[in-house]
């Protein structure tokens, strides 16, 4: 900017007595002329020598509450005749603050026709009295000076001008300690080039005060670290320049701790669960493999006649002790994964008639055996959309229990729909059985887990207790609800209301047609590990035109497939060498698209979830269902010629 020195009438003698009276005087023509008294630059704090400022430069030297008001002002005196008075605060270099009364005014064309605006500056700071400046700071110390947070502000260029007495607490420092320190020398090196970027963002957007803080670590006297949590009010000024910081900082060191066994407590919790869940895998294979060869021989040994009366009785001896064994492995896998809320619904379409008479047709010869009468009955048949393999279990569970305490009469199945009025269709289930009936102040607690009518009746009948429990819980996930009714005497009704959605589906799902024939000639390819289910597997298919390839491990199979163009590929999922899932992918890789059905004795949902991502289309739980294995052979298989035909 011009230093444009102003004639007077009386030259420096006129001058000399301006300056004599401790006021600066100043005199702009615009933004690039302008002269300062030597005063002026005392008041500002600046070195006579330096010129005067540029306007860039005279907004950082107000305080920047002040800046914008001081800048209005001044453009004010280039429109307006009359003059303008203003009060603000400077700030010098040092940091200091001093109180800055101005007048200034217009003036009239000179000779040249220019119109200068000239003022006077006086420091007013000694004889300021505003009572609400005071009671301000005031307040402002006080709240300082008794909280825990540390309350700091921080000059640019000079340093800390204010601590709060909360320093000791939260840094070890006192307050005079840390008086003109930079506020990077008490934080961690690593958090540093950090909380910058964090400020210059700020400062970009012009953001004084922000609804996000940020969390660091603290240097602490101590020299350990402590985990501190700001949120710093910026004042910039009207150049855009942070000039100050305030801040009100927190110690969250306990808070941080408490985070970090949270976190560590989390991660125990999860590799507990995956324990457990790798627990109940591993179990369920050993006791599902077993169980395997003990049923499925069982079934053989009696559909192929030629026993005795007491070795047919003493074959389903060992059958109902081996399903009764697999129900226990069951209930216990099922109610494993409701608690760890692991179960994921599957709906599909199905009829509600298929749905009671294949869950009566499964229980049937039991009853019978009781010389019991099964019925079902269904008021009208439609079709509705639901997890219909949750839905049978379910009816199983009530089923099984109402023959299981029957000794005498029937057990009666009544299947119903109704509408739900919110655009749903309720399916409505009733089990109504003539035994010895329930104890009503029991029924409720019956649905618990572990639960039964009384301890006789686990010592006489058997079973886990957790059969009504996992059809509460089943329930629950599906949005219905179950219940009993009994008098205590004349037998018991279980009944379970499900909303679920009408299916447009009219045709049976592959899972309700029959599939005691494929029709077909087919070629399979079986790894199995286990020798008595290899061989089981081949007799299950022995009657049918299956050609059956076997082998033991994921490598084999992986070979085979390269070699030989199957129909389906049935998969142990536990094999030495290489396990089921790294055959599948392996032979997914090879660009093979063969269907491989798990034959599996793991069925948590993330031992499915595997199977499905390795490349599997579908499982066969273990022990070995020959139904299910005949609607797997049914539903995947796919013919060589066909799959040619379609490439």
């Amino acid at each position: 900017m011009t230093d444009h020195t102003p004639e007077t009438a009386s030259g420096p003698i006129a001058l000399a007595a301006l300056e004599s009276s401790g006021a600066g005087w100043w005199r702009v023509l615009d933004t690039d002329t302008a002269w300062w008294s030597p005063t002026m630059f005392d008041l500002f704090g600046l070195p006579r020598d330096n010129g005067v400022p540029t306007v860039e430069d005279l907004y950082r030297l107000y305080h920047p509450d002040d800046a914008r008001m001081a800048a209005s002002s001044f453009l004010k005196l280039f429109k307006a005749e009359e003059p303008v008075t203003l009060r603000y605060r400077a700030v010098h270099p040092s940091g200091e603050v001093r109180q800055h009364l101005t007048w200034g005014r217009r003036q009239s064309a000179d000779a040249d026709g220019n119109r200068w605006v000239v003022g006077m500056v006086m420091d007013v700071t000694e004889h300021v009295d505003d009572a609400r400046l005071i009671e301000g700071e005031r307040a402002f110390r006080f709240v300082a000076d008794h909280t825990s947070d540390m309350v700091v502000r921080h000059r640019m260029g000079v340093g800390l001008t204010y601590v709060s007495p909360a320093s000791r607490a939260v840094l070890g420092y006192s307050p005079s300690e840390m008086m003109g320190k930079a506020p990077a020398d008490l934080v961690a090196p690593e958090d540093v080039v950090r909380i910058r970027g964090l400020l210059a963002e700020r400062i970009a957007r012009r953001e004084a005060v922000s609804s996000e803080g940020y969390e660091y670590r603290g240097l602490h006297k101590n020299g350990h670290q402590v985990w501190l949590e700001a949120n710093p009010r910026l004042v910039i000024n009207g150049a855009g320049e942070m000039t100050e910081i305030v801040d009100v900082v927190r110690d969250i060191s306990a808070r941080k701790q408490a985070e970090a066994e949270l976190h560590a407590a989390r991660i125990e919790a999860e590799a507990a669960s995956r324990a457990k869940s790798e627990f109940l895998a591993n179990m369920s294979h050993e006791l599902r493999t077993p169980l395997t060869s003990i049923l499925g021989f069982s079934r053989l040994i009696g559909a192929g006649g030629g026993l005795s009366e007491g070795d047919r009785g003493y074959l389903d001896l060992i059958r109902s002790a081996g399903e009764t064994l697999l129900t226990v492995v069951n209930d216990i896998l099922d109610f494993s994964k409701l608690e760890a809320g692991a179960l994921t619904l599957d709906p599909e379409p199905f009829s509600i008639a298929a749905l009671g008479e294949g869950a009566t047709a499964l229980l049937r010869e039991q009853a019978e055996g009781k010389g019991l009468e099964l019925t079902c009955e269904v008021a009208d048949d439609v079709r509705l959309t639901g997890d219909v393999t949750r839905l049978r279990q379910v009816l199983l569970n009530l089923l099984s229990n109402a023959v299981k305490f029957t000794d005498a009469g029937a057990v009666r199945l009544v299947l119903s729909a109704e509408d739900g009025g919110d655009g749903s269709t309720v399916l409505v289930a009733s089990v109504t059985d003539t035994g010895c009936g329930l104890d009503p102040a029991q029924i409720d607690q019956m649905f618990d887990r572990f639960t039964q009518a009384d301890g006789s009746v686990s010592r006489k009948f058997g079973g886990t207790g957790l059969g009504l429990a996992i059809s509460r819980r089943l329930m629950d996930i599906m949005g219905g609800e179950i219940g009993a009714a009994s008098d205590g005497a004349t037998g018991s009704n279980f009944w379970f209301r499900v909303p679920l959605t009408l299916s447009a589906d009219e045709a049976p799902t592959a899972s309700e047609a029959s599939r005691d024939s494929i029709g077909r000639s087919l070629r399979v390819l079986l790894a199995e590990d286990n020798p008595a289910n290899r061989t089981l597997v081949a007799a299950l298919l022995g009657a049918m035109d299956v050609a059956l390839d076997m082998v033991e491990n994921g490598e084999e199979a992986v070979l085979a497939a390269s070699t030989t163009a199957y129909d389906l590929i049935l998969m142990d999922m536990q094999m030495p060498v290489m396990d089921g899932p790294a055959a599948a992918r392996a032979i997914r890789a090879l660009g093979d698209a063969t269907p491989i059905v798990a034959l599996t004795a793991n069925i948590l949902p993330e031992q499915m979830e595997q199977c499905r991502s390795a490349g599997m289309q579908g499982h066969v739980a273990k022990p070995i269902d020959p139904r299910a294995l005949m609607s797997a052979l049914s539903e995947y298989a796919r013919p060589a010629q066909e799959k040619a035909a379609a490439a």
